[in-house]
């Protein structure tokens, strides 16, 4: 099978056409292994950010995506809803860059003790703390 990558190679990435068909695929592929694939190849940022919100993409494409850029695809990648707070958390304690860990630290499925981690990480920035004890005490009223 012919990976997509593979399909927009002879093209050069600045090709709008070539653009829109990884944008597609990064998009809408229900193939973990294209996105893989895909993920792994020399295209935009705008693509791996489609490739972390696509909810085909296997756990290990998105722990690619976080560690070639921490900044970017973090937030992508925790938004998501379909991650298990153990993964969220195996995420979490792999960010060192303070955008990442603010970013992680609302993630829809973080458990409160990788909130916890990320408010008491010393790159996290003030915001990180406030957000964190917001979401806790939400957590405590939900629960009562």
């Amino acid at each position: 099978m012919t990976t997509i990558a593979q399909h927009a190679a002879p093209r050069p990435v600045e090709d709008p056409h070539a653009v829109q068909t990884l944008l597609r695929t990064a998009e809408f592929s229900v193939d973990p292994e294209v996105l893989d694939d895909l993920a792994r190849s020399e295209v935009a940022g705008e693509v791996l950010r489609k490739i972390a919100h696509n909810p085909a993409t296997s756990a290990d494409t998105l722990e690619h995506l976080i560690e070639l850029d921490q900044r970017w695809l973090a937030y992508p990648v925790t938004r998501r809803r379909d991650l298990s707070p153990e993964f969220i958390d195996w995420i979490a304690r792999r960010l060192t860059d303070r955008n990442a860990i603010f970013h992680a630290s609302s993630a829809p499925n973080a458990a409160p003790e990788t909130l916890r981690y990320l408010a008491a990480h010393p790159s996290a920035p003030p915001a990180t703390l406030e957000t964190v004890a917001e979401r806790i005490g939400a957590m405590a009223l939900s629960v009562a």
